[in-house]
């Protein structure tokens, strides 16, 4: 039954990995010897991934179980590009319902009748002969053995030649359908329970209001305090920006109003779970993936200074960011009549983030709204596959779009038109949000600071969607957004304008917006780092 599913799963799960070997970077020999190498190579891994389960009990389900994951796993990866690895696994977990069920079509259900359902039909009728346990024992080990063996055998002469051509395609390594899916999530769920949890380590001791909060409070009842807005993108590609010199007219709302949008900002990594934690992050990409401890994080230091913080989340989640301030999801603004606008099928439009921003800042404890206040805004911003659902009609000026979830079939042109269509969205939305600071710039010294978490593939390179490991991932989901509205929230710390505006061109990553959201608050901490405040080289002496 081993062998039998091993060459089914060979023939039918892995046609990602036959049609990369026609396209392997560096290799311009023959493709009929790379199927000889690999072919026997997938059937001896994957017979060798089944031998473990290969028991009398219980192993049909646990067949199944796999079958189910290898054709899920071949959907994505010939319909996105992508590759399954630990961080995949996890955010299949940190996804919501409806999320999930923008990527769920017909091409999916027929890869599931096709490659798990057919062997299901078998494995339900094939009797189950009950072997005594030493018996069994010794004829799993065996198979073990042997597909070690075979591996050895195909592996050790063409050793000189794989091994330049596996560390030119880095992607091989995540391309045996199932085993890459069983090997994921084995190390994203079941490798952490033997793992002891890293300690946690405070770093708001120290956090205080700098001078611009005491002039303010003794400018004879006048002083305004601070009110700014921390916009967290989603998906939003650097370079479909007109802002940064994109050939479409993608920001008609923001290139009317004083913003500076830096054109060459990357991101932390390719998907939320990885980049939010570590954009919000003190330790920058590296100190945060090598970390040995967890800290506290921007939004921490932010509330133990004195300032009031809030999250607003449209998305599936803070990823832990916003665990120790108080934080909302738009799901309860559903049924206000905004809501019954700009929501349906369980979703809602990003400005909805905005209905009803006052009464939840009201809630906040009056010490901390006295001092100033800092909202986070999570979008839900140009999430795919389902693009069509990220722009509202009136935005939709780029047409035709792709209306399908299946992006392969659609051509590039309507793909790149429902992509463009959501980055217009989120221009009117980012508009909306400066002028509802507008509206309180009365009391308030107002300011806006806009970033994507990562950037997104459109099909270049046959690949979709993001999340590909940083280190293989194209341009195109590390380029993002970092867009800036001083307001008058800049000249409270003396930020000269017209200084960040010569700064444009220069490199930015996430690295910098922990250092440069205290810079502009004027908050007070022993982790700051002048050097990665993106707006310190144009901050005057108070």
């Amino acid at each position: 039954m081993v062998l039998i599913l091993a060459a089914w799963l060979v023939l039918t799960a892995n046609w990602p990995l036959w049609l990369m070997l026609g396209h392997l970077d560096g290799y311009s020999g023959s493709t009929s010897w790379l199927a000889a190498i690999f072919g026997p190579l997938a059937f001896a891994g994957l017979t060798l991934l089944l031998s473990f389960s290969a028991w009398p009990r219980g192993m049909k389900a646990v067949w199944m179980l796999v079958m189910v994951l290898a054709a899920a796993g071949q959907y994505f990866m010939l319909g996105y590009g992508t590759v399954i690895d630990k961080s995949m696994v996890l955010n299949v977990f940190q996804t919501d319902l409806h999320e999930s069920a923008d990527l769920f079509n017909p091409r999916l259900i027929a890869e599931l009748l096709l490659v798990a359902g057919v062997p299901g039909l078998w494995l339900a009728q094939v009797p189950v002969v009950r072997d005594g346990v030493w018996r069994n024992l010794a004829r799993t080990l065996g198979l073990m053995l042997a597909s070690l063996a075979v591996m050895a055998a195909v592996v050790l002469p063409s050793y000189r030649e794989l091994a330049p051509l596996v560390r030119n395609n880095m992607s091989l390594r995540f391309m045996l359908n199932p085993a890459n899916s069983v090997l994921a999530v084995l190390d994203a769920k079941v490798k952490p329970l033997f793992k002891h949890p890293k300690p946690f380590v405070s770093i708001t001791a120290g956090a205080a209001l700098g001078p611009s909060y005491v002039q303010a409070a003794s400018a004879a009842g006048a002083g305004k305090t601070p009110l700014f807005v921390l916009v967290v993108g989603e998906t939003g590609r650097g370079d479909h920006y007109a802002l940064n010199g994109y050939g479409r007219d993608t920001n008609p709302e923001l290139a009317r109003l004083p913003v500076l949008s830096w054109h060459q900002a990357r991101s932390c990594g390719t998907n939320t779970l990885a980049s939010v934690p570590c954009m919000f992050s003190h330790l920058g990409k590296s100190g945060f993936e090598s970390r040995s401890a967890d800290y506290d994080n921007l939004l921490d230091v932010l509330q133990a200074a004195g300032l009031g913080v809030i999250w607003v989340d449209n998305q599936a989640g803070c990823k832990g960011v916003c665990e120790r301030v108080p934080n909302f999801s738009t799901a309860d603004r559903a049924e206000t009549p905004a809501g019954r606008t700009l929501c349906s099928e369980g979703e809602c439009l990003d400005e909805i983030l905005l209905d009803g921003l006052d009464e939840r800042i009201a809630q906040l404890p009056s010490e901390q709204r006295r001092h100033g206040v800092v909202v986070v805004l999570h979008e839900m911003g140009s999430h795919g596959p389902a693009y069509f659902r990220r722009s509202s009609p009136e935005t939709k000026a780029f047409k035709p779009e792709c209306t399908t979830n299946a992006l392969a079939d659609c051509a590039h042109e309507q793909l790149v038109n429902v992509y463009d269509n959501s980055i217009r969205y989120n221009d009117h939305v980012l508009a909306r949000t400066i002028a509802w600071l507008q509206q309180h710039e009365g009391q308030h010294d107002v300011g806006m600071l806009y970033l994507s978490d990562h950037g997104e593939s459109l099909g270049e390179y046959g690949i979709y969607l993001h999340g590909l490991p940083y280190a293989m991932a194209p341009e195109e989901q590390k380029h993002i957004a970092f867009i800036d509205w001083p307001g008058t929230l800049a000249a409270r710390t003396h930020v000269d304008a017209a200084c960040l505006g010569r700064t444009l061109d220069a490199p930015v990553t996430h690295d910098n917006l922990y250092h440069t959201v205290l810079g502009l608050m004027d908050v007070r901490s022993p982790t700051y780092r002048p050097a990665l405040d993106a707006f310190g080289a144009c901050r005057k002496a108070a």
